[in-house]
């Protein structure tokens, strides 16, 4: 589809799409000491729980990297009200969709229910979240599969490559803790400890609530109330996230066999509250668009190429590019770069680029989960959940005197991880940007 169809497709779709939400849409209370975020929606029957655990790589350190990620995929294999398969056929019955993640702002676990069992639903939920039991052997084989999975990473280049650009962009910063564990800490934490941390850190001022679907907030306290409120209320905060220092521009080498290089150079961005976010954001994505056409369709250089923006606290932005011939292919990248810096985007390109990005930010957020999952991530790292509701509007405030401004302030100091051959790196090239 050409760029003219797409465009066509996306303001099609886009009005068709429901009015953005507004603040007087969501409630924002405290219930038995713990925040809440919630979003009623009558037109399904679906209901979106997401708690946070505040934190995430701030509350971690090399030897305990990975505790979260461990304790959320054990928690729903074993509490003290179900064994494991007590609680997967309830949760097979129900059609309950339960999990946990850890990320380098916050952990969070997950619950997608039906209204048609709701109640069935959230009791299996807070038994995982409040009532995990840790059996040993149910920990000896989430251990296997969490260590099998890292190493699996260094198989993927991509995923490689992403740990080793976090690792160059963010040392010395708490971020440099993966919140996914490393084999070293996975095989050294007992059940005991993961009970332990589950004690320190599951604490009321620890934790929010964002929850979206039908169900009403009388409800919803109630529920809070009953199975949270014999929570400890304070104690295992994490520190504050601090801002991440760019310092000057590196590159980090890495030589893997490989029929091509994979390149990924990060650098330091404003977190989404930050006004300086949304013009960032349009201005990468209208490079993306540009790299694509000039890397690959014009000159074939890549299969592979993009630039792109993160959502943390302590944010990065990137570009990407798989090539044979790297110091080639990196010249027309920067010089890409230095066009979004120094030629102002016409209006009506801008415009275009807007629409799109919108329906597709709409997109996004079709789903009480994915709405749930935006306004989780704009509270703990964008600012508050407001933000969320007012990032599209500023998306439209954008201007092409914008999109310079940001591009020249935060498109610099770039921290290249490169996998592949060595020879064909030129380090001065990477550098100068």
């Amino acid at each position: 589809m050409n760029r003219i169809s797409t465009l066509f497709a996306a303001l099609l779709l886009a009005s068709s799409l429901p009015p953005g939400l507004h603040a007087q849409d969501v409630e924002e209370f405290t219930v038995a000491g713990i925040d809440v975020v919630h979003r009623s929606i009558e037109a399904n029957d679906v209901i979106a729980v997401q708690l946070y655990v505040k934190g995430g790589s701030a509350a971690l350190t090399p030897e305990t990297a990975g505790v979260e990620r461990f304790i959320g995929a054990v928690a729903t294999r074993g509490t003290e009200k179900y064994d494991k398969d007590a609680f997967a056929s309830r949760t097979a019955a129900t059609g309950a969709a339960i999990g946990g993640q850890a990320f380098h702002d916050y952990s969070v676990m997950t619950l997608q229910a039906v209204t048609d069992y709701w109640d069935e639903s959230w009791d299996l939920f807070s038994q995982a979240v409040v009532h995990p039991t840790f059996p040993e052997s149910e920990v000896e084989l989430v251990r296997e599969q969490i260590i099998n999975a890292l190493k699996g990473r260094e198989d993927n280049p991509d995923q490689h490559l992403a740990l080793l650009a976090n690792d160059l962009l963010y040392a010395g910063h708490p971020y440099a803790v993966d919140p996914n564990g490393t084999v070293e800490a996975i095989e050294s934490l007992t059940a005991e400890d993961l009970s332990a941390w589950h004690a320190r850190r599951l604490t009321k001022e620890n934790l929010l609530f964002v929850v979206v679907g039908n169900v009403d907030r009388t409800d919803l306290e109630a529920k809070i109330t009953t199975e949270f409120d014999a929570l400890v209320t304070t104690g295992g905060m994490a520190a504050e996230t601090i801002d991440a220092q760019p310092g000057g521009p590196d590159v980090n080498v890495v030589e893997r066999e490989l029929p091509t290089n994979y390149i990924r150079g990060q650098f330091v961005t404003p977190p989404p509250g930050d006004p300086d976010y949304a013009p960032l954001r349009v201005g990468l994505n209208i490079l993306s668009n540009r790299l694509f056409e000039e890397v690959r369709t014009k000159r074939n250089l890549t299969y592979a190429v993009f630039s792109g923006l993160s959502q943390r606290r302590a944010n990065y932005g990137l570009l990407y590019v798989t090539a044979v011939e790297p110091d080639t292919t990196l010249k027309v990248m920067y010089h890409e770069v230095e066009r979004l810096k120094t030629e102002p985007i016409t209006e009506e390109r801008l415009q275009e680029s807007v629409n799109v990005f919108v329906t597709r930010y709409w997109m996004g957020q079709e789903t009480n989960m994915g709405l749930a999952t935006a306004l989780g991530t704009f509270e703990l790292a964008g600012g508050g959940w407001e933000q969320a509701l007012e990032f599209i509007d500023r998306v439209h405030d954008v201007t092409p005197a914008d999109i310079q401004r940001v591009a020249a302030e935060y498109l610099k100091d770039l921290h290249f991880a490169v996998l592949g051959d060595p020879a064909k790196i030129d380090e001065e090239l990477f550098t100068s940007l």
